[in-house]
């Protein structure tokens, strides 16, 4: 992976209180600046999933988990350019993917008259027309991503109900067929399939939440699973400290390829727990962030960035990716990035049309 010299955007959604009304937002914050404070566009959803255009890199899709709500929108002014709408018993899960080439736009669907049976809705990439579609090969689908030069694509499926034989699961599907590859269940019915972040080598990390039907969902457990290229999948269960922490849903991932770390957070257990890709052993857990949610890292991979709360506001902090120490007076506040998830992205250069 290549790194660069500067720390990068940091790209995330959230909700905020203006006047005694909710208003929803996309911020874009340049983390370079000596003073770092985010720009806002106003947006009428709350954004969950952004996937970045590659033939404009300043330009991305985002979408809405569990809703209607997608966009195409401008990151640099930043702005909301269009609304991508959807049929009316469809609903977006989360997430999508643009092709290489930027000609197609992939979004995750649910259809909400057919048991969420979960769909691949191929879009034009310019008119964000539909072409047409295929299965996910599961239900309640949420996150994609494009792999071999976009040749499969792997979506994961959260499943039916804790009581349904509707099991959560990986599938790997040949885009250009359209046809399943492999499907990938986890060994515990307890928990979905969530977020995926997968290296260059193939090799992936996959968050959970307690399956739906399942009581009092905050009191559940999450997860943490890693599956190396090749051989089994595994779900972390020790150490029994830090796993029990995992409560409620496991919500972000982030994978460090020039080390193999493996981050994650929990919210519910305030924690933020790092692994090693490769082993499975826990290299450090901090529960100094209260309901962290997003991670990522900057483009000069110096830097873990943690968006969570502080004293009722929504922060963005750092944690050294060299001790795994949490870097003091460092502090974004307010950071408006409430949402689900952050990315670190390369706005200079994107400006720029490199």
């Amino acid at each position: 992976m290549k790194r660069m010299t500067t720390k990068g955007h940091i790209i995330g959604c959230g909700a905020y209180k203006h006047k005694g009304k909710l208003k929803h937002c996309l911020a874009v914050t340049n983390l370079d600046v000596l003073q770092p404070k985010p720009k806002l566009a106003e947006m009428s959803f709350l954004g969950h999933g952004v996937s970045i255009d590659p033939t404009r890199t300043d330009h991305a899709a985002i979408f809405e988990k569990h809703g209607k709500g997608a966009c195409y929108a401008d990151l640099s002014a930043p702005k909301v350019l269009r609304r991508i709408t959807t049929a009316k018993n469809r609903q977006f899960y989360g997430h999508g993917a643009f092709s290489p080439d930027g000609s197609l736009l992939y979004s995750v669907e649910s259809v909400m008259d057919q048991d969420l049976k979960g769909v691949l809705i191929v879009r034009d990439g310019k008119t964000f027309k539909p072409l047409g579609e295929f299965p996910t090969f599961g239900t309640a689908p949420h996150d994609c991503l494009l792999l071999e030069g976009g040749a499969t694509m792997v979506v994961t499926n959260g499943g039916g109900p804790i009581d349904s034989d509707d099991l959560p699961c990986i599938s790997y599907v040949d885009a250009a067929s359209e046809k399943l590859i492999e499907r990938i269940e986890l060994e515990s019915p307890k928990f979905n399939t969530g977020h995926i972040a997968v290296t260059s080598a193939g090799d992936f990390a996959m968050i959970s939440a307690p399956r739906d039907g399942l009581p009092n969902i905050k009191t559940q457990l999450g997860a943490l699973s890693l599956k190396l290229k090749g051989e089994p999948i595994r779900t972390m269960g020790e150490p029994e400290q830090v796993v029990n922490g995992m409560l409620g849903e496991t919500l972000s991932v982030a994978i460090n390829e020039s080390d193999d770390t493996v981050s994650c957070t929990s919210p519910e257990g305030n924690q933020v727990s790092m692994w090693n890709l490769k082993t499975g052993e826990l290299l450090k857990h901090h529960r100094v962030f209260q309901e962290p949610r997003g991670v990522s890292i900057t483009l000069d991979g110096k830097y873990y960035v943690i968006s969570h709360k502080q004293n009722a506001m929504v922060c963005l902090s750092l944690i050294s990716a060299e001790t795994r120490e949490h870097v003091p007076g460092f502090r974004v506040t307010p950071s408006f990035t409430s949402g689900s998830h952050i990315m670190t992205h390369d706005l200079a250069a994107a400006a720029a049309g490199q």
